[in-house]
């Protein structure tokens, strides 16, 4: 045991004279010294329990604060602005003078002369740009029958009038067909007047409908007497 002893102590005394002992100290005392900052900042060291807890009070996010209320307001405003804009000036006057058509009040009372003329006005303006399914002029037809002389009256308008032949077919079929009963016009469920979807003759025939506006002069038509243009002249 003796020589042992004697073996570690000269081994201590060279590797202190050499500064093997100091060499080792001084790397174990960088390693613990790394290890424990590396420890600090891991998940559960105090340092990064330090750092979260001063990133969390810092950076607190409170949602109900967030002023979606204030966005909302100012998209809206933007909507408003933009949909402003587009019903200025030319737009605007126009679709109000559309909405003043639309609206107009029907009147008490029409002749028959004016009240075909003016379907066939509104058929010369639906489609200007291809009237080639239109005659020059639009074809009245008008017999009083039934109940007595100007008591009921039917009434037969074409766009476009087929020769004799086709009398009996399809395309013979008048573009509008109404009765005229003590001088009112009468709808039918055989009429298909939609009043969500109305062109503008069915709008027109409708409103005076709806206002029982009476159709005077019925015995004295004459379809001379009409403008019944359907195409302008080339001359």
């Amino acid at each position: 045991m003796r020589e042992m002893q004697e073996i570690i102590n000269n081994k201590i005394e060279a590797m202190s004279a050499e500064g093997v002992i100091q060499q080792t100290i001084e790397k174990a005392v960088e390693e613990a010294v790394k290890e424990a900052i590396t420890a600090n900042f891991k998940s559960y060291g105090s340092i990064t329990k330090q750092i979260e807890k001063a990133i969390e009070e810092g950076l607190v996010l409170n949602i109900k604060d967030l002023p979606f209320e204030t966005y909302n307001e100012q998209m809206l405003v933007a909507v408003k602005s933009r949909l402003g804009a587009l019903f200025q000036g030319a737009a605007s006057e126009r679709f109000m003078s559309e909405m003043d058509k639309v609206l107009a009040p029907a009147p008490k009372e029409i002749s028959i002369n004016d009240f075909v003329g003016t379907i066939a006005s509104f058929w010369k303006t639906d489609e200007p740009w291809d009237a080639s399914h239109l005659d020059d002029y639009a074809t009245v037809a008008i017999d009083i029958e039934g109940l007595g002389a100007g008591e009921t009256v039917s009434l037969k308008m074409w766009k476009q009038k087929e020769s004799e032949s086709f009398r009996s077919s399809v395309a013979n079929r008048p573009d509008m067909q109404l009765y005229i009963i003590h001088g009112k016009l009468r709808i039918t469920h055989g009429h298909r007047y939609n009043p969500t979807c109305f062109c503008e003759h069915e709008a027109f025939v409708f409103k005076l409908y709806a206002a029982g506006t009476l159709i005077t002069n019925l015995a004295d038509f004459n379809e001379d007497d009409c403008d019944l243009r359907l195409k302008e002249s080339d001359y």
